[in-house]
């Protein structure tokens, strides 16, 4: 998944799912997180927050959530592969 596409779509559902509170202006949002989605350690805490903010709720779309997990560990091991190929 692209991602912009991506980006959009963590925001959407963590915004409708109340895994974030927020007040400022949703695109910028959308771009920070597409930028931050090069940061191994910013993907790896995304995870976990969404992990553990909708561990508890109920009505939660599980297929839509299963995706965007799938997708953020996509990028995650890229990113991680990445950077051992570096070292």
């Amino acid at each position: 998944m692209k991602r912009k596409v991506l980006s959009n779509e963590i925001v959407n559902f963590c915004l409708e799912y109340g895994v974030f509170n927020i007040t400022t202006n949703i695109s910028d949002i959308k771009t920070r997180i597409e930028h931050q989605l090069e940061d191994y350690d910013f993907v790896e805490s995304l995870i976990n927050m969404i992990i553990t903010k909708t561990k508890e709720q109920e009505n939660i779309d599980i297929e839509r959530l299963k995706r965007l997990l799938l997708e953020l560990e996509k990028v995650r091991l890229e990113l991680e592969y990445r950077k051992h190929k570096r070292n």
